[in-house]
């Protein structure tokens, strides 16, 4: 044995109370650890009265209607809040949330909204923390509320796909349907269209489920899916208009230098296979003249045209004019 081993057993040890040498090591660990645990609760407690000014970016709106039984359009807006928390906290903007409450008065008259410090919601516990500021504190309220309107139903066809001596009328439904969305585009819509219903072949009148087709690009609903629409179908009676004064067209050289001495017949009789309730204003018989560029006299086929496209010209009477030409000169020293 060492002299500091005797010395140690015969003059310390000796002195040392019995509750302190009995398990010596394991007490000495014990005085250790808690010696450590205390020093680890100091510092979380020095770490939880020391606070950090942390900016936390693009933190989302929520924009709550104050008036019962309105729905507002949800619009993606955000705001910088600053925030106090115990230094070294975490934060993520999904950890926070803006409810900012609005009137539907402040929606109509589209009027900005101020941002509070207490508007700002917290997704997570977060002890002692504190909101310092929120910027931008003003926003534009341009947000929408939802609302419902009745529109009358326009059905959608193409009269061109009839078999020829056939025409078509479409009755409207005298029901409208009611549409959902957002007040200021309910506003600008007036009627609301069918998909198209498919003529080919047709020769008797029908009724049919056709589907509505919601306006593009304005997130509206219709509340009702189908309505029934129908068509009546008409087999076409030739109607002949009689008089009807030709009309002449000159092509550009043609209109500077020429001009009509004499045009025989003046008026001719146009037979139309067509729907009722057309005028003779709308059948325009006419001479082409736009290839003749020296004076003469000259047979030319007489043409038609429309000006509605269920008009069908059958024949003209006579089919041919005859128009004598002189030049513009020669006309105007007489």
């Amino acid at each position: 044995m060492s002299a500091l081993s005797r010395f140690w057993e015969a003059k310390i040890l000796p002195r040392v109370p019995h509750i302190i040498r009995h398990d010596f090591w394991r007490k000495l660990f014990a005085l250790f650890f808690t010696i450590l645990l205390s020093w680890y609760a100091h510092q979380n407690v020095k770490a939880k009265t020391e606070f950090d000014t942390v900016p936390v970016p693009r933190v989302g709106v929520k924009f709550v209607s104050l008036d019962p039984g309105v729905t507002l359009i949800p619009r993606e807006t955000s705001v910088d809040v600053t925030v106090n928390v115990p230094k070294g906290t975490m934060l993520k903007n999904t950890d926070f949330y803006v409810e900012c409450p609005v009137t539907v008065r402040q929606v109509e008259e589209n009027l900005p909204v101020e941002i509070k410090p207490d508007m700002v919601k917290s997704n997570v516990r977060i002890d002692n923390l504190s909101i310092q500021s929120v910027n931008p504190d003003m926003l534009p309220l341009d947000i929408d509320v939802v609302d419902t309107k009745d529109v009358p139903v326009r059905p959608v066809y193409d009269p061109g796909e009839l078999m020829d001596g056939y025409h078509a009328t479409v009755v409207e439904p005298e029901k409208p349907v009611q549409i959902r969305g957002p007040k200021k585009h309910l506003a600008t819509i007036s009627a609301i269209e069918t998909e198209k219903i498919p003529l080919s072949n047709v020769t008797k009148s029908f009724t049919r489920l056709v589907q509505l087709i919601p306006p593009y690009e304005k997130n509206i609903e219709i509340l009702s899916g189908t309505v029934r629409v129908e068509v009546k179908v008409f087999k076409n009676d030739p109607r002949a208009f009689d008089g009807i004064p030709v009309e002449v067209l000159f092509g550009r050289a043609g209109a500077n230098n020429l001009s009509i001495a004499k045009i025989q017949p003046e008026s001719v009789s146009v037979m139309v296979d067509s729907v009722p309730d057309i005028s003779q204003t709308q059948i325009h018989p006419f001479l082409d003249l736009s290839d003749v560029t020296r004076p003469g006299v000259y047979a030319i086929d007489i043409k038609c045209w429309s000006d509605s496209d269920k008009i069908k010209v059958i024949e003209v009477l006579p089919a041919k004019a005859t128009v004598t030409l002189e030049a513009a000169t020669a006309s105007a020293q007489k």
